[in-house]
């Protein structure tokens, strides 16, 4: 794939603050573009225009859970973009079976290496490329 700019973009909705950071640097290294949020709250006030190519999604948020704000957006705001689900619990990627709108599933701690093969091949699809 060429580097370069592209109207594909990566939405990363994460409590923690290095985790975001994290994934950003990592998606920032191969030329895609990625916009934080700290909660499913700030994410539906504050989401542009053009839903994300990709939604990296957090399952265990304050307030609105990732599982809910991922139900929500495929209700209220469709279409759902492809949606990787993030999470330190086991118990959560459980609850996740049968879930259409997952396209992904890393449980925390996870390798960059893994969260990229994800990541790529949705932007791909989505018509986006580095």
């Amino acid at each position: 794939m060429s580097r370069g700019e592209t109207d594909a973009w990566v939405a990363i909705v994460d409590d923690d603050p290095s985790v975001r950071s994290s994934l950003a640097r990592a998606l920032r290294i191969e030329g895609i573009r990625s916009v934080l949020f700290a909660s499913a709250e700030e994410f539906l006030d504050g989401v542009e225009v053009a839903p994300p190519s990709c939604l990296v999604l957090d399952m265990h948020l304050p307030g609105l859970s990732g599982h809910d704000l991922a139900h929500f957006i495929d209700r209220e705001r469709p279409p759902q973009p492809p949606t990787i689900f993030i999470t330190g619990h086991d118990d959560l990627l459980r609850s996740l079976d049968g879930c259409c709108v997952a396209h992904g599933r890393l449980r925390k701690p996870f390798e960059i290496d893994a969260f990229l093969s994800l990541v790529t091949p949705l932007l791909q699809n989505a018509g986006g490329s580095q």
